[in-house]
């Protein structure tokens, strides 16, 4: 069993993995990072997030996305069944419903889809 973060270079993102942090020190599972970002971007440096440089010097792992896979939320999804995660941690932003209906939606595709319990964080409550 692992704790599960989808990761982005935002704000939101960077919530997800504090939380993630967290979860896995609390329970003694390992953490596996997965990048959310444009499969096209190149691969989250640590060292230009000290959070990520942390964690992943703590023994997290890095996973890799397909250059030529699916969306990143069926991926994420894939890994979570592929690594045997107990929970997937997500950072999420609020929305406009206009929006929701031209771009979708990462997360609720990644709520609804998950195969294990889902934590979504707001960068604001991770500050508090």
């Amino acid at each position: 069993m692992t704790i599960l973060v989808g990761y982005t270079r935002t704000a939101e993102g960077q919530a997800a993995l504090r939380h993630g942090i967290k979860a896995a020190g609390s329970t003694g599972q390992p953490l596996n990072i997965f990048p959310l970002g444009d499969r096209n971007e190149p691969a989250p440096a640590a060292t230009a997030d000290p959070a990520l440089q942390a964690a992943l010097e703590g023994g997290a792992t890095l996973l890799r996305r397909d250059p030529e896979g699916r969306h990143a939320a069926e991926e994420l999804l894939d890994s979570a069944t592929e690594t045997g995660a107990a929970l997937v941690v997500i950072g999420v932003r609020t929305r406009s419903r206009v929006s929701k209906i031209i771009l979708g939606s990462d997360a609720q595709s990644i709520i609804l889809g998950s195969p294990v319990p889902v934590l979504t964080v707001k960068a604001a409550s991770d500050e508090r």
